[in-house]
């Protein structure tokens, strides 16, 4: 590549950032679930006994989600022909489960607890080991993260709903903002499961903001009687998408006052989660992204670095956003004691069944012509990077490879700056 034909890229992509708009990223989520339907039955029940669901919640979850009809006995006889039982843990090596817990705690497992790191090991990795050797090698492994992890829980008013589907809560977290990155999540008040969790470019853009909601309702094929959000702007095309999704429904709730402005402090359920996301592995990624701008790596008004950090570790973070969820949606939520009145059991459950726990669903179903008019007018998927700086950077480094994980993103994005750098200072 010669130095002018450098310049040349440089300049274009400087005086004219063309961002591509992407579809949302597919994968095996329980956020997007009712989307996978092609899996076998045995591919489903394999899903579902790995995130530890009781085997009520898997015949439930089967026939009502996916049409799938069996008997819990049946459901035994499909688990024990392949020699999938609870507590197997004869050929558990601890050497392997050591080694799995370090990797993480290196990244953003640092910042979660045995429990969470347990779960990681049985969903992800499909590793049989008990909560407490868990609990014994993180302690000898990362002392000061577990004792600094004991702290005192944040009381917080009395919250009750009857049912999924009943308000859904909607906020963007900014604590990324600064490095290009803008995350977007909406959680069900009743069971606590994610209904969408997503990184863009921007988060005030409502057409962006419109597109997670419609696309999410238009799976589900219902929406919500009520979403809450604070008063920002990037919510104002759902503040009338929502009436008029609602307008032919008879309920006290339909037409404007499905919607429902607050102040971001009242919008409890999203907020509360966001320290949750917090914990659970975006602290490691808000210090390394910090660590890179103090090092002079990083400066958020250079186009060029926006756009390489995009390039580099938005794949990797939407990966990261769609794990947390996903373990998030399959934990366990445990009683209160302050709280009884509250239903616990796993969120993914308590929103497709809550027949379980004393609740119904009290979502509304939607006219998809509606959705799709909606779609057409007033949504459009989320930016990332832009076309140009792809080019750029296969110009730089015609070998490069796609990333798989943070460490290589940030390696990536390195290299990339690197070049970047000297073919400026070449220039000038």
């Amino acid at each position: 590549m010669t130095m002018f034909s450098t310049a040349v890229l440089l300049s274009s992509l400087l005086t004219f950032m063309l961002p591509i708009h992407l579809s949302m990223a597919a994968g095996d989520s329980y956020v997007r679930s009712e989307s996978n339907a092609a899996m076998s039955r045995l591919q489903k029940i394999k899903e579902y006994f790995f995130a530890g669901f009781k085997y009520c919640e898997i015949v439930l979850i089967l026939y009502k989600c996916h049409n799938i009809s069996i008997s819990i006995r049946h459901l035994k006889r499909i688990l024990r022909i392949n020699n999938l039982r609870r507590r197997n843990y004869e050929n558990t090596q601890f050497e392997d489960v050591e080694n799995i817990i370090r990797n993480e705690i290196m990244s953003s497992g640092q910042c979660v607890g045995y429990r969470s790191m347990w779960q990681r090991l049985v969903n992800d990795y499909q590793i049989k080991v008990k909560r407490n050797e868990v609990m014994r090698l993180m302690r000898e492994i990362d002392p000061e993260g577990v004792a600094s992890r004991k702290a005192h829980r944040l009381t917080r008013r009395r919250y009750n709903v009857k049912g999924p589907n009943f308000v859904w809560h909607i906020d963007g977290y900014d604590k990324l903002s600064p490095f290009g990155f803008c995350i977007h999540g909406a959680i069900d008040g009743y069971s606590r499961r994610i209904m969408w969790l997503e990184v863009g470019a921007s988060n005030k853009d409502p057409k962006v903001i419109a597109y997670y909601y419609l696309n999410t309702i238009k799976n589900m094929k219902c929406a919500p009687r009520v979403i809450r959000s604070d008063c920002g702007t990037e919510n104002s095309y759902i503040s009338f998408l929502q009436p008029f999704i609602r307008h032919s429904h008879r309920d006290s709730l339909a037409g404007m006052k499905s919607f429902m402005y607050g102040k971001s402090t009242s919008n409890q359920r999203i907020e509360a989660w966001w320290s949750y996301l917090r914990r659970q592995g975006i602290h490691w990624w808000i210090n390394k992204l910090k660590d890179l701008r103090d090092r002079g790596r990083y400066d958020s008004l250079n186009p060029i670095h926006v756009e390489c950090l995009r390039f580099c570790l938005f794949d990797v973070l939407q990966a990261e956003l769609d794990r947390i969820a996903d373990l998030w949606n399959v934990h366990n939520i445990r009683p209160q004691k302050m709280y009884r009145d509250l239903p616990c059991g796993k969120p993914f459950v308590l929103h497709h069944v809550p027949e379980l726990y004393g609740g119904h669903d009290l979502g509304k179903q939607v006219n998809l012509n509606d959705v799709e008019l909606c779609f057409e007018l007033y949504a459009h998927p989320k930016q990332t990077w832009s076309n140009t700086f792809t080019e750029l950077a296969y110009c730089f480094k015609p070998d490069l490879q796609t990333p798989s994980n943070a460490e290589d993103g940030f390696r990536l994005y390195e290299e990339l700056i690197s070049v970047y750098d000297q073919e400026v200072n070449g220039i000038i």
